[in-house]
């Protein structure tokens, strides 16, 4: 009968290889996986894939500079969201055998069903200080174990509302892939994974290394953390409302000198009110915020690529004056205009 393959991965876990020398190859790094019931494949099979490709020459799949093991609290196989199951390599540790635990998640209602022992392996690992990725809803795993109170979190948008009703003292972050913050690391999950995974590993391995894989799995490019995921509201210009339709091009068009929703309502032959049940039955917002998020966007866009001063980009993106977007952005974003471009900044000439 063939060797399951988890069983081989185990062993190649334990493997050494030599180098030329006749020394033993020590590993940049060495990852647990931690899949919790629910899990999404994508994220998972990427970020893995990445490990993959960088961890040996040509594609022989050893580990050989990387070392990665499936984790469980038990050896019971584990199903993703697909009903798809990964077997457990092991059983929980001790931690600071790594050197990152990434959490993978995918179904919030398996959050908190029967994880009391991944909880507290997390807590062990942060108490040594052992970097924790959180990915997809891995993230909320972080957050109801207590390891995200107070840092920013990246998350798909359409988790953002139910993450702040769970943990309002965490920051979530919608319009980013991924987020460092110290020794939380979190992502939107989907195929952001696969920059993660580079974004590690350009910290521990060098570039060629860490974008390896690229090529292999027909990535395009790496993508760095402010890279903006597509926008909730992009579907909006397929939707089966004309006004509200017409109301997001003309919105667009007039970032830079926004007038009234009235005047805008007039101009799509519409009242006020109806434009407002539209927009709510569309987008769930108002049309007077969906229009400030455009502008709150527009001028991320200029902190992060132009060297304009705060108060120009404020004017440029349609606000009165620097301290009604400052209060806006702050709100939206979870940090003030200077110091979210002065935090990327820093992140950017790190990674140079």
């Amino acid at each position: 009968c063939p060797v399951p393959m988890s069983f081989l991965g185990m062993t190649e876990y334990e493997k050494e290889y030599l180098g030329p020398d006749g020394r033993v190859i020590q590993p940049d790094l060495r990852i647990g996986l931690l899949p919790v019931p629910g899990f999404t494949l994508l994220p998972f099979a990427g970020f893995l894939d990445t490990l993959r490709h960088a961890a040996d020459e040509s594609d022989h799949s050893r580990q050989v500079y990387l070392k990665w093991k499936v984790l469980s609290a038990t050896l019971e196989p584990v199903a993703s969201s697909s009903g798809v199951t990964v077997q457990p390599w092991g059983t929980f540790g001790h931690p600071d055998e790594f050197d990152y635990l990434v959490v993978f998640g995918g179904q919030i209602d398996e959050v908190n069903a029967g994880l009391e022992e991944t909880y507290e392996f997390l807590r062990q690992a942060a108490e040594c200080h052992v970097p924790l990725v959180g990915m997809c809803v891995g993230s909320f795993v972080l957050a109801e174990a207590g390891l995200l109170k107070g840092r920013r979190c990246a998350l798909h948008f359409r988790h953002r509302d139910a993450f702040q009703a769970r943990y309002p003292d965490s920051i979530p972050v919608v319009d980013e892939l991924f987020v460092v913050d110290q020794e939380r690391l979190t992502c939107t999950g989907g195929t952001a994974a696969i920059d993660l995974a580079v974004r590690i590993l350009l910290e521990h391995c060098s570039e060629a290394r860490a974008k390896k894989g690229l090529s292999h799995m027909m990535v395009d490019s790496y993508r760095d953390g402010s890279h903006v995921p597509r926008h909730p509201y992009d579907d909006l210009t397929l939707c089966k409302d004309s006004r509200v339709v017409q109301a997001v091009r003309l919105m667009r068009q007039n970032l830079t000198f926004p007038y009234s929703i009235k005047e805008l309502a007039e101009r799509l032959d519409c009242t006020p009110r109806q434009l407002e049940r539209a927009f709510q039955e569309y987008a769930q917002v108002s049309p007077a915020r969906f229009w400030r998020q455009l502008r709150l966007h527009r001028a991320r866009w200029y902190l992060l690529n132009t060297t304009h001063n705060v108060t120009k980009i404020a004017y440029e993106c349609g606000f009165s004056d620097c301290a009604h977007f400052t209060k806006y952005f702050t709100k939206c974003f979870g940090e003030s205009p200077s110091r979210f471009r002065e935090v990327r900044l820093k992140a950017a000439q790190s990674l140079r």
